[in-house]
């Protein structure tokens, strides 16, 4: 008699596993089920997460294997851009506790159905030089030849820094930019690392895939950001020929001594640029506190102009506007020419995922 599928929801077993609990081979075949690996399938409506479709992987399809590349960068909480792999970075919510040892993540973006409008992530794991990249659908196996691993929970993956080295063959030079500073910020779910630590592991990487644009990422990294958004649009900026903002600069309130952060600032002249991702919360509650914020810097004499995801994506705006702002308080600025052709060629560049690079 068939399970009752209620209580198998989440799990991912072998086709002879399901078929001892008294599943039909064309119930298996049906649109009930999704085939994660060779031979192992899970819940079409309630798949399996994406720690056990990484620990089926390590375990069962390829024992021995070391989670790497995207695979291990969700699992250290490295943000990724969405539009890499069909939108793997999705999969790690920011709701998710930071530090945490070992997340439970979907393996669907929250909000999406599995075989209606998402599909199930390509998982990497890498092996030794000699051993076989076969394994099917599901994953991509990268040969290579021992590099640092860690734990990550149950699962055994490529240290951070090995993990920012595979990015570095995956993703634009200003995404990885933001990844380093991601695990160096004051954001990082995983503490203990900083240029000098990731600029060490560089020694034992010499000659390999993914070294030189990590080694140029570090060069670009700045500690304090608090969001890879905030570290494209500090590129973007420097890029167009501005002077290089200072990221989360700390202004003190004299009055209640409360520290006031600006993503992105001029200190000499007080002009700041704050940054709102697609994700900044909307509510009237934040709105007040946004809004507090900016009348208690602007009691110092700053001025802060505000840029979001859309400006990001089509810089051209953000960077003709804040020109005359700058310009009035001093700085030396690029002419408009320079920021249009800079616009123009983010687009045929194309140095980050995040940016689409002209209007």
């Amino acid at each position: 008699m068939p399970p009752d599928l209620a209580r198998l929801r989440g799990a991912l077993l072998h086709r002879s596993q399901w078929t001892r609990l008294g599943l039909h081979s064309r119930d298996l075949a049906s649109s009930r089920f999704t085939t994660v690996f060779p031979g192992y399938l899970t819940l079409t409506e309630h798949p399996a997460s994406f720690n056990a479709l990484a620990w089926t992987l390590q375990n069962k399809v390829r024992p021995g294997s070391v989670l790497s590349h995207t695979t291990a960068a969700l699992l250290w909480g490295v943000p990724l851009p969405w539009r890499l792999e069909d939108g793997v970075g999705m999969l790690r919510s920011g709701e998710l506790p930071l530090g945490a040892e070992d997340p439970v993540l979907p393996s669907v973006p929250p909000g999406l159905t599995l075989g209606v409008d998402a599909s199930l992530p390509i998982l990497h794991c890498r092996v030794g030089e000699r051993a076989s990249s076969r394994v099917g659908r599901g994953v991509i196996v990268h040969r290579q030849r021992p590099a640092a691993t860690a734990r990550r929970g149950t699962l055994v993956v490529s240290t951070v820094a090995e993990t920012l080295r595979e990015l570095a063959t995956l993703m634009p030079l200003w995404d990885v930019v933001a990844a380093v500073e991601a695990v160096i910020g004051p954001e990082a779910t995983v503490s203990g690392e900083t240029l000098e630590s990731l600029s060490r592991s560089l020694e034992d990487g010499r000659g390999t895939a993914g070294t030189q644009r990590f080694r140029s990422a570090l060069a670009l990294a700045r500690e304090d950001v608090r969001s890879p958004g905030e570290s494209v649009m500090r590129l973007v900026l420097i890029a167009a020929g501005y002077p290089e903002p200072t990221p989360n600069y700390p202004v003190r309130d004299p009055r209640t001594k409360k520290l006031r952060y600006i993503d992105l600032a001029w200190p000499d002249v007080k002009f700041g640029l704050e940054y709102d991702g697609d994700g900044h919360r909307t509510s009237k509650d934040q709105w007040q506190q946004d809004e507090a914020r900016r009348d208690e810097l602007a009691a110092q004499g700053w001025t802060l102009a505000r840029s979001t995801g859309r400006d990001l994506r089509r810089p051209l705006r953000v960077l003709l506007r804040l020109r005359g702002s700058l310009e009035e308080r001093g700085l030396d600025v690029p002419s408009e020419q320079k920021l249009r052709e800079t616009a123009g060629q983010l687009y045929v560049d194309r140095p980050s995922l995040r940016l689409d690079g002209k209007d």
